[in-house]
């Protein structure tokens, strides 16, 4: 178990990465507009905790209530499901999907609730992590990281864990 939830801790953390290591100078917006974030993105009233009532939770087999921490730049909370990994969720009030390195086996846009996401199958290589990043705004975004345990490398059961998880989340926000 504690394996599960350090491999979802270290595809988190991927992603809260988010640098692409290219150098270079800042440019203005030529619109003059500026990324929402923060407050504008209403983010800022989100507990990542409190995302999933206890009956979604019994609904995606979450066994354990959320433990809330910080990982990155990210506010998150994650949750065990006996026996087969877990459910992790991140709210970035200051980091859009664009400013977030994700990498996978598939990388791919979806429409999740009134949203668009970033849906990467294979997080980081690993066969058994699906992650959904909901872009709530230009300049934020929540994240949903599925993992199995056990071994079990079932990228599709994953995903479809992740996408549950995540339509009930995106629910949420606002």
């Amino acid at each position: 178990m504690k394996r599960t939830l350090i491999a979802a801790a270290v595809g988190f953390a991927a992603l809260s990465a988010g640098c692409s290591g290219t150098a270079g100078q800042a440019k203005p917006d030529p619109t003059g507009t500026t990324p929402t974030s923060g407050a504008a993105s209403g983010l800022d009233s989100i507990k990542p905790c409190e995302l999933l009532s206890d009956t979604e939770m019994k609904q995606l087999g979450i066994t354990d209530a959320g433990k809330p921490e910080k990982l990155g730049s990210a506010d998150s909370c994650s949750w065990n499901i006996s026996g087969n990994g877990g459910v992790h969720v991140g709210v970035r009030k200051d980091r859009g999907v664009k400013d977030l390195t994700l990498e996978g086996n598939k990388k791919y846009e979806v429409p999740v609730g009134k949203f668009t996401a970033t849906k990467v199958e294979g997080q980081d290589g690993s066969a058994d992590t699906c992650s959904i990043v909901i872009s709530v705004t230009e300049g934020s975004s929540v994240s949903v990281v599925s993992n199995l345990s056990g071994g079990r490398e079932d990228t599709a059961a994953s995903c479809e864990r992740a996408t549950k998880a995540a339509t009930l989340v995106a629910a949420k926000l606002p």
